[in-house]
C-alpha cells in the first residue's frame, strides 16, 4: 500500500477516534465508548486498506425499489472492474428499467466513453462506439467509478459485530449510482445523508444503501422529479479480481452509423 493510502486508512482511524470518544466524557465511564469507537476506527481503517490493496477491484452494484429484506424489486444491475493505477473501467450494465430486459457492455477510459452491442455479432467483439456525452446511451453509467466510494465518504456511528453502521452524504451517493436517474441533482441542506452499512464477508466487502432515507430532505416541488419509487437501495459488493490484468482501451473504435459492425476492424 502506498504512502497516501496509509495516511487515508490512519486519517479515517483517527478521526473516527477522536470524533466519537469525545463525546463520551471522561474518567471511567468513558472507557466503553472510547474502546467502541476505537474497534470502530480500526474497522473502517482495515476495509479502506483491503480496498486499497486491490489490484483491480471487481464489484457488482445493484438498485432496488427497496431493502431487499423487505421484498424490494431489482431494477437494475452492473457487474465491473475498476483498475485504481489507470482509473479505467469495464461495466456490463443490464437493466429492466423500462420493461424490457437490456444489456449493455461499456469501456470507460481517460474520460471517454466507449458502448459494444451484442447485436454487432461476435466478429465485432472488439469494437466499440465512442458515446461520450450521449446522456441517453450513458444513463446507466454511474459519475463516480471508484466502487469504494461509499469507504471513503462514509461517517461511522457504531459497530454490529463486524458490520459498520454509516452515514453517506447526499452527493456522494447520487454520484455512485446511474447518472441518468437524476437528470439534475436536487438542492438539499448540506447535511443530508442516507443511512447504509459496510460489512465485510473475508475476501468481498458488502455495501447497502438505504436510498430511500434521504428522501425525506428534498423538496416536495423536487422530489416530485425524482422517480423515487424506483429508487430506494443500492447494494454493492466488491472484491479483488482474479483476474489481475488491467482495463484495457478499446481495440477498435468505429461509427456505427457510417462503417458497418462486420467492417468495424477495417475502419
Amino acid at each position: 500500500m502506498g504512502r497516501h493510502n496509509a495516511a487515508l486508512a490512519a486519517g479515517v482511524s483517527a478521526a473516527l477516534l477522536l470524533g466519537l470518544s469525545a463525546c463520551g466524557g471522561t474518567g471511567t465511564a468513558a472507557a466503553p465508548k472510547t474502546q467502541d469507537a476505537k474497534l470502530l476506527g480500526e474497522q473502517v481503517a482495515s476495509l479502506v486498506t483491503q480496498v486499497d490493496k486491490m489490484a483491480v477491484v471487481e464489484w457488482h452494484g445493484q438498485l432496488l425499489t427497496k431493502n431487499p429484506d423487505d421484498g424490494g424489486q431489482r431494477m437494475l444491475g452492473i457487474d465491473g472492474r475498476f483498475s485504481p493505477a489507470t482509473g479505467h473501467s469495464e461495466l456490463s450494465v443490464d437493466s429492466t428499467m423500462e420493461g424490457d430486459a437490456q444489456q449493455v457492455d461499456y469501456l470507460l477510459v481517460d474520460g471517454r466513453s466507449y458502448f459494444n452491442s451484442e447485436a454487432w455479432g461476435p466478429g465485432a467483439a472488439s469494437c466499440w462506439a465512442d458515446i461520450t456525452g450521449d446522456a441517453a446511451r450513458t444513463w446507466s453509467l454511474p459519475t463516480e467509478l471508484d466502487p469504494s466510494w461509499p469507504l471513503k465518504v462514509a461517517r461511522a456511528t457504531r459497530l454490529d459485530g463486524e458490520d459498520v453502521a454509516v452515514m453517506l452524504p447526499f452527493k456522494q451517493v447520487i454520484a455512485g449510482m446511474p447518472r441518468g436517474l437524476f437528470a439534475a441533482v436536487p438542492t438539499v441542506p448540506y447535511d443530508t445523508e442516507a443511512i447504509g452499512f459496510i460489512a465485510p464477508h473475508g475476501e468481498l466487502i458488502e455495501v447497502g444503501v438505504d436510498v430511500v432515507s434521504m428522501w425525506k430532505k428534498v423538496p416536495k416541488d423536487q422530489r416530485a422529479e425524482l422517480d423515487t419509487s424506483r429508487v430506494g437501495w443500492w447494494a454493492m459488493t466488491m472484491k479483488e479480481s482474479q483476474d489481475g490484468s488491467p482495463v484495457q482501451p478499446p481495440k477498435h473504435v468505429f461509427d456505427p452509423a457510417v462503417t458497418p459492425p462486420s467492417q468495424c476492424m477495417k475502419a
